[in-house]
């Protein structure tokens, strides 16, 4: 073996549980001592891990709290659709708003709005803004059924009341369609 894979292998960390339910790993530090793999004198740092297994952060089948108590249902995601997954397909170029270029912005009545509330179709107005989120739909934190409580309605109060510091605009630019005229 080279003297490069030895370091290599020395340094190589070790993942372990914590008795806090965290995750932990071991990784030797480096010394200016005998590079030799007989050494049997190593130190070594243990970080733990961030969220802890037991974190509210880590998705679970089970109902979690968040800050003032309300109970939310985070679910896992299906593959390919994490957050960097929606900011890849936001960055692709495709026409995330399903609408002609040419009826950019629209001036969306609420009867049209209510047109949009299928999963195929859906629309939601946010801070008077008009999203098509129908792209969105899978990628969402709290599941489909949670963002179609607000397809093809008004969904400004059911968003402030769980994601007042969310940037909704930023999330879903791609997708905004106009502005809700009343």
């Amino acid at each position: 073996m080279s003297l490069w894979q030895n370091l290599v292998n020395s340094r190589t960390p070790r993942s372990t549980l914590s008795p806090n339910g965290g995750s932990s790993i071991t990784v030797p530090s480096l010394s200016s001592s005998s590079s030799s793999s007989s050494s049997s004198s190593s130190s070594s740092t243990t970080t733990t891990l961030f969220p802890a297994a037991n974190s509210p952060q880590r998705a679970s089948n089970s109902l979690t709290s968040d800050r003032q108590g309300r109970g939310r249902n985070k679910v896992r995601l299906e593959p390919g659709h994490s957050p960097l997954d929606w900011a890849v397909l936001k960055s692709s170029g495709t026409n995330l708003r399903n609408i002609d270029p040419r009826d950019f912005p629209m001036k969306v009545t609420r009867e049209e709005l209510k047109k949009h509330k299928s999963q195929d179709d859906c629309w939601t107005v946010i801070k008077g803004k008009v999203y098509n989120i129908t792209p969105y739909l899978k990628f969402h934190p709290g599941g489909v059924p949670e963002l179609m409580k607000c397809a093809g309605i008004d969904g400004t109060a059911l968003f402030n009341k769980y994601h007042a510091w969310v940037n909704a605009e930023r999330i879903l630019d791609t997708c905004f369609i106009g502005f809700y005229v009343q």
